[in-house]
C-alpha cells in the first residue's frame, strides 16, 4: 500500500510493518502536512480518552484491525476500509477491539495536536 502524493510517494506498507509490531498505547506518524490539512498514521493499541477538537474536521480510514468509535452519543464498530468523519466539536473517542488498529487520519485544517479538549462522559 502506498500514499501517492506531494513531495514524495510514501510506502504505507512498510511504515506500519515497521511500526506495527512495537506500537504502545497510541502512537502517531505524520505524513504529509500544509496549512490546510495534516494526514497521519496512527497506531492504536488501547483506546482513546473522549475528546473533541475544537478547530479541525477528521476524517480517518481503517487501514488494519478494528474498533468502535463513539461519535456524539453514538457507537458504531469500524474494520478495515471504513471511514469515518468527526466534525469539529463532536465529542469522540475510538477502542481498539484487537491486536491494533492503524488508521490514515486528516484534519482540515493542520493539526498541531493542541486543541484536543477532553471531556468527562
Amino acid at each position: 500500500m502506498k500514499l501517492f502524493g506531494y513531495p514524495e510517494t510514501k510506502q504505507l506498507s512498510s511504515l506500519i510493518e515497521e511500526k506495527k509490531g512495537k506500537a504502545e498505547g497510541i502512537e502517531v506518524i505524520k505524513l504529509n502536512e500544509t496549512e490546510n490539512i495534516t494526514q497521519l498514521l496512527v497506531f492504536i493499541k488501547t483506546a482513546e480518552v473522549p475528546h473533541y477538537h475544537a478547530y479541525h474536521d477528521l476524517t480517518f480510514i481503517v487501514l488494519e484491525g478494528e474498533g468502535e468509535l463513539y461519535l456524539d452519543g453514538r457507537r458504531e464498530v469500524l474494520g478495515k476500509g471504513d471511514v469515518a468523519f468527526i466534525p469539529k466539536g463532536k465529542v469522540h473517542y475510538y477502542t481498539n477491539k484487537g491486536e491494533i488498529s492503524i488508521l490514515l487520519a486528516v484534519f482540515s485544517p493542520a493539526y498541531d495536536g493542541s486543541d484536543s479538549v477532553k471531556v468527562e462522559l
